[in-house]
C-alpha cells in the first residue's frame, strides 16, 4: 500500500494507463461475453452499493431479483420454477449438481452423465462435489444423443447433463432425447444452457431448428443460464432455474441472527448490481428485442461463414449457434501470428485444428472483413 494516497488526476491517469493494455471489443473474436446494453450499464451504475445478502436494507433490490427470476422462468416455460441469481454459469452448474446429488441420498457415489464436450466446470463442480464425471462420445456433428448416455448409466448415476451451446462449437445437445431419457430411468436431468439460453428461445421464433431448452422437456430438472452473454447483462450475472419449489434442505443456510433470511445461493455477499442491470434489459429489450438482437446476430454470422468460404475456408462442421469453427493446419500459431496483428480469438485445445470465432453484439460487417483480410494475409487457403 502507498504511504501517501493519489491525486485524483493521478489515479485517472493509472487507470487509462492501464485500462489501456485491455483489448477494444472491435478486435475480439473470442468471447462469447460483450459489451453490457446501456440499460444494464445505467442500472449497474446506480446498484453499486447494493447487497443481496442483505435484503432487510435492500429490500428493493432484493424485489429486482426476484423479478429476474421470475422472467427467467417464463422465458424456460417454468410457470412453477425456482430460481436463484448466482454469479455465473460455474456457480450455477455447481449447485445444480448439488441439487441432484442431494435429492438422491441413496446414492453413495455417485456419478454424472455429459457429453465429451462438456463446460469445464462440471468437471470442476465433480472434484468439489466428491462426483465421478462420465464423458459419453458425441455424434458427427458433437451433440450427446441418448444412446450413447443410456449406454453408461449404472446404479451410481445421478443426472445427466445437457448442454444447450457448447462453448467450444455451439453444438446443442439432443435435449429431447435426453429429457426422455431421464424420466424412463428418474435421473436429475440438468441443461447447462450458460451459451445458448439467451440465443434458442429467440432463434427458434426466427424459424431455426433447434431443440428447446426448457422446462417444456418434462425430464428437465434445472437450467444453467448466464445473462451476462447474449442476455446483454453486466459481469458477473448468472442464474441457476429448477423446475418447481421445492429446495433441497441442505441448500438452505440459516444465519446467526434473528430475521436475517435465509440464505440459498453458494454466496452470501453479492453485489445486487446484477439483479438490477439484468431486469433492466429484460425488460427493456422484452422478447422482440431480444429476437431482433437474435436475427442480427445470425444475420453477421452467415456473413461471416460466406466470407470464409468465399475465401476458401473449411468449416469444422455448420454452425447452429453463433459460433464459427474453422479448420485449418496449425491453427494455435496462425491464432498467435493474428493475435501479433491485435486479433483476440482462441483455438480448441482438444481438436488443434479448429480456430474458433465468436459472433457477439460487438461483431459488425467491417469488423469481420478486416479480419478476413488480416486471415487470408496470414493464412492463405
Amino acid at each position: 500500500m502507498r504511504e501517501r494516497g493519489l491525486s485524483a488526476a493521478q489515479l485517472a491517469q493509472q487507470q487509462a494507463q492501464l485500462l489501456g493494455q485491455d483489448r477494444p471489443w472491435s478486435r475480439v473474436f473470442n468471447s462469447i461475453c460483450t459489451q453490457p446494453h446501456p440499460l444494464a450499464l445505467e442500472a449497474a451504475m446506480q446498484t453499486l452499493h447494493t447487497n443481496l445478502g442483505d435484503v432487510r436494507i435492500f429490500a428493493g433490490t432484493a424485489q429486482m431479483a426476484q423479478q429476474v427470476t421470475q422472467r427467467l422462468g417464463a422465458l424456460m416455460q417454468g410457470p412453477h420454477s425456482r430460481g436463484l441469481l448466482v454469479s455465473g454459469g460455474t456457480e450455477a452448474n455447481l449447485l445444480a449438481l448439488h441439487v441432484a446429488r442431494l435429492r438422491r441420498p441413496d446414492i453413495t457415489q455417485g456419478e454424472v452423465i455429459a457429453g465429451e464436450t462438456v463446460h469445464f466446470s462440471l468437471r470442476k463442480a465433480c472434484t468439489l462435489l466428491g462426483l465421478r464425471l462420465r464423458t459419453a462420445a458425441l455424434d458427427e456433428r458433437l451433440r450427446l444423443r441418448a444412446a450413447a448416455v443410456q449406454a453408461l448409466i449404472t446404479p451410481q448415476t445421478l443426472a445427466i447433463v445437457g448442454t444447450a451451446g457448447s462453448s467450444e462449437f455451439g453444438a446443442v445437445d439432443a435435449l429431447d432425447e435426453l429429457s426422455a431419457l431421464a424420466l424412463q430411468q428418474g435421473l436429475h436431468l440438468h441443461v447447462d444452457a450458460a451459451t445458448g439460453g439467451f440465443i434458442i428461445p429467440f432463434a427458434r421464433a426466427l424459424g431455426h431448428a433447434l431443440p428447446p431448452c426448457d422446462f417444456s422437456l418434462e425430464g428437465v430438472s434445472s437450467i444453467t443460464l448466464d445473462p451476462h452473454k447474449y442476455g446483454l447483462s453486466i459481469i458477473p450475472s448468472g442464474a441457476l432455474l429448477l423446475r418447481d419449489d421445492s429446495l433441497p434442505a441442505g441448500l438452505q443456510q440459516d444465519s446467526f441472527f434473528a430475521r436475517t433470511p435465509t440464505h440459498h445461493s453458494l454466496l452470501g455477499t453479492r453485489s445486487g448490481a446484477a439483479a438490477a442491470a439484468t431486469l433492466a434489459v429484460l425488460d427493456g429489450l422484452g422478447f422482440e428485442g431480444y429476437v431482433a438482437q437474435t436475427r442480427a446476430n445470425y444475420a453477421r454470422t452467415a456473413y461471416l461463414v460466406q466470407g470464409l468460404r468465399a475465401h476458401g475456408y473449411a468449416l469444422m462442421l455448420a454452425p447452429e449457434l453463433n459460433i464459427v469453427c474453422v479448420a485449418l493446419p496449425q491453427a494455435e500459431a496462425l491464432a498467435q501470428a493474428l493475435e501479433q496483428r491485435g486479433w483476440i480469438i482462441s483455438v480448441s485445445t482438444r481438436y488443434q485444428h479448429a480456430l474458433r470465432l465468436v459472433v457477439q453484439r460487438h461483431v459488425d460487417e467491417a469488423m469481420i472483413d478486416a479480419f478476413l483480410h488480416d486471415l487470408h494475409a496470414l493464412a492463405p487457403p
